[in-house]
């Protein structure tokens, strides 16, 4: 897990990078660049007209929004300690898909007959609806987890590059957006989703690395001797153990909707409960932690470290730093299967789309392989709860239509 990769720092020699400092003098002495080297008979005034916006747009971003985005700290000083920009490994993973995605769909859609114009019109409309749609999912499903006010509600749902977009979300973005697009310029959807299909998944595989180094989308306890995966303190998956009592040996009502007391349904051998004499039937009434370490100055990505109450019955157990593991248990690689899986069907739907003699057919395929493999992928998942008064989750739900609608355009499918 690394949902940080590192930060542009605050300040260089004295000087802010970001605000009034040195991205804008760069951009600055870029614009005076491009006007005393262009060649061109244009004036002076013609082009400012046509690529003034654009730098008028990034110095903007770097005075004003950039600057807001800066991780702080505080550190007990009279001002919160900023250590500069953060770059992170979703975001850079999520550009790194984008990127991949376009070039693999440019590719097919340049040898289906579409100019390059047309596919950057295209692929632009494409990329920022499935982008909006990833996001408002995420926000729609996490809404009472994003703060406690409309204000902090929105500027979390802003905080694309920091985690939170759902697959199936990008997707139904995305294919009203190329319905729209098709709509308006008379293009084939179904051949167009035939092209896009491929560099759908290849997205996918990146965002799933995305999703490995953010620690989002994780997986269930592995007990087996499978391939596991453990996150550092303060990742989803250790704070989920932490707080459910797991991450000490105890199994409790998880799904449950009790909020009081849980009953310990389990208790694992070599754990911290079975050292303690913790019972089945026993009531876990509250576990409570506390950050005792957490990022410095002085070493800005490390992980937090936690001490802990816990409340049994009638006892009450207090835990030092050095009592509370430092990793979680051992779970799932939920993210790795996710990302080699868009790997694989990537490189099956480009095979088999060379074979393909109907339209539409390529993307009903995709729909049902990647219907079957989300759903097969949720089972090891636990970051979602049954929705509809079932133990499916809303992914699952939505696998299941995809699948009937993928068979529905396999069988009616027509002839190129």
């Amino acid at each position: 897990m690394r949902p940080t990769l590192f930060y542009i720092p605050h300040e260089f020699l004295g000087i802010p990078v970001l605000g009034f400092g040195w991205v804008l003098g760069a951009i600055v002495l870029f614009a005076i660049a491009v006007l005393l080297t262009s060649r061109s008979k244009q004036s002076v005034f013609k082009v400012l007209e046509e690529q003034g916006v654009v730098g008028a747009v990034a110095a903007l971003i770097v005075i004003f929004l950039l600057p807001q985005i800066e991780t702080r700290f505080d550190d007990g000083t009279p001002t919160p300690w900023i250590i500069g920009l953060p770059i992170r490994g979703y975001g850079v993973m999520l550009a790194l898909g984008v990127g991949s995605a376009m070039a693999i769909a440019a590719h097919r859609c340049e040898r289906a007959g579409m100019t390059r114009d047309s596919f950057f019109s295209l692929a632009t409309w494409t990329v920022l609806a499935g982008l909006f749609g990833a996001r408002m999912f995420y926000v729609v499903q996490k809404w009472s987890e994003l703060g406690s006010t409309i204000g902090d509600k929105l500027w979390k749902a802003l905080q694309v590059t920091e985690g939170g977009l759902v697959v199936y979300g990008s997707v139904i973005g995305g294919l009203i957006a190329i319905a729209l697009w098709s709509r308006k310029n008379r293009f084939s959807l179904l051949s167009i989703a035939d092209c896009v299909t491929p560099a759908f998944f290849i997205g996918l595989a990146f965002g799933r690395i995305g999703c490995l180094l953010n620690g989002c989308c994780y997986g269930g306890l592995c007990d087996a001797s499978l391939p596991s995966i453990s996150f550092p303190s303060g990742s989803p998956a250790y704070v989920d153990q932490l707080e459910s009592g797991e991450l000490f040996g105890m199994e409790t009502e998880k799904n449950s909707t009790q909020t009081g007391p849980q009953s310990i349904l389990k208790v694992r051998p070599n754990s911290w409960a079975s050292a303690n004499g913790i019972q089945l039937g026993q009531k876990l009434v509250s576990i409570m932690d506390a950050v005792v370490e957490r990022p410095s100055r002085s070493e800005p990505l490390t992980a937090p470290v936690f001490e802990a109450t816990i409340r049994i019955d009638d006892r009450s157990f207090q835990l030092a730093a050095s009592e509370v593991p430092s990793h979680s248990l051992p779970i799932h690689p939920s993210q790795i299967y996710a990302a080699v899986s868009g790997l694989v069907l990537c490189v099956w739907t480009f095979l088999f789309a060379t074979i393909a003699k109907r339209t539409g057919v390529v993307i009903g395929v995709g729909l049902i392989a990647y219907g079957v493999q989300r759903i097969i992928e949720e089972i090891i998942r636990v970051d979602e709860a049954g929705q509809f008064g079932t133990s499916l989750s809303i992914a699952q739900w939505i696998s299941m239509a995809g699948i009937l609608l993928g068979i529905g355009l396999v069988i009616f499918a027509k002839p190129k």
